[in-house]
């Protein structure tokens, strides 16, 4: 099987930037291009009553503080590994899973624990969702 477009998600934990890491690792082997995601959880970032009362616009500054962590990503991938950031905004497990198949991705590279442990344990890690969802390889890297 040839790689050539491996996803990364990346939320700003230490296990996302290990992820990253290892698929640039793949990517400069297979010369594959890293597609390097961050999804905006609106449930986390504004409450109900905000969302309600801007109507459902949201505001550029979430979408800003996802590209600037992306940006900070690129600055760690070589130059000869081709790489695009995309910041989504939605459920991170759901969203993860859409983009694959929007991207038609050969592979997911993914941090076994992001940055909301106490989530993970009571309703399910979006790593594991992706595992069980996406029908391409996954690598959930710790």
């Amino acid at each position: 099987m040839q790689m050539k477009k491996i996803l990364v998600p990346i939320d700003g934990s230490e296990q996302s930037k290990h992820a990253l890491a290892r698929a640039t690792y793949i990517a400069e082997h297979c010369e594959a291009q890293l597609t390097i995601l961050t999804v905006i959880d609106l449930n986390k970032e504004i409450s109900s009553f905000e969302r309600v009362s801007t109507g459902g616009y949201i505001p550029s500054e979430l979408k800003e503080k996802g590209y600037q962590l992306l940006t900070e990503c690129m600055h760690d991938i070589p130059r000869e590994v081709r790489a695009k950031a995309l910041v989504e905004i939605g459920s991170p497990a759901e969203t993860v899973v859409e983009v694959y198949e929007r991207e038609h991705s050969d592979l997911i590279v993914i941090g076994s624990r992001g940055l909301n442990n106490l989530k993970q344990l009571v309703m399910g890690s979006v790593s594991q969702y992706v595992l069980h969802h996406a029908s391409c390889p996954v690598c959930i890297v710790k």
